[in-house]
């Protein structure tokens, strides 16, 4: 089974959580770039850890990632994405990945019947995580994030299917 790239998900389910509204500056950056580097992790550990337990297990994930190699640039969760926005940020510390808060002033108002001053109150902060750029701008990153990792369990899934 594909025991140890399984931990590494449950980190990355992990890590997905940390990732909430209010994360802002040095905090945010590090926990983007502790998802998006534990979701690369999943296919090393795959192919370094798992595959190493048994010749059926090489075999079975050495196909599996022939296939996948095979259909690049497809999926592109996983080429242009979890591979791409990884290299960028162990290769150049860059990311795709922006933040931002919208803040509301409260405004004075005025009761138009008593002609008595009001203070309105603003809406609450709201929160952007939307990647900024690359084939996923636009996007909420944690929706991303949560993709990634229901694509790596369903490709796990096939694995240990093909092991039985």
């Amino acid at each position: 089974m594909t025991n140890s790239a399984r931990e590494v998900l449950a980190d990355c389910r992990g890590a997905l959580l940390e990732l909430s509204d209010g994360v802002q500056g040095p905090e945010w950056r590090r926990r983007w770039i502790t998802a998006v580097v534990l979701l690369r992790a999943v296919g090393h550990v795959l192919e370094n850890v798992d595959a190493a337990r048994t010749p059926k297990h090489k075999t079975a994930i050495r196909n599996w990632w022939s296939t996948v190699a095979a259909t690049k640039p497809n999926p592109k969760i996983f080429w242009l994405f979890i591979r791409d926005e990884r290299n960028l940020i162990l290769k150049e510390y860059r990311t795709n990945a922006g933040q931002g808060v919208s803040i509301y002033a409260s405004l004075p108002g005025v009761n138009l019947r008593t002609g008595e001053q009001q203070q309105v109150p603003p809406p609450s902060a709201v929160y952007h995580y939307k990647m900024n750029s690359g084939p996923f701008a636009g996007r909420d990153q944690r929706e991303l994030i949560e993709e990634a990792i229901q694509w790596w369990e369903a490709e796990l899934d096939a694995i240990d299917a093909s092991l039985r």
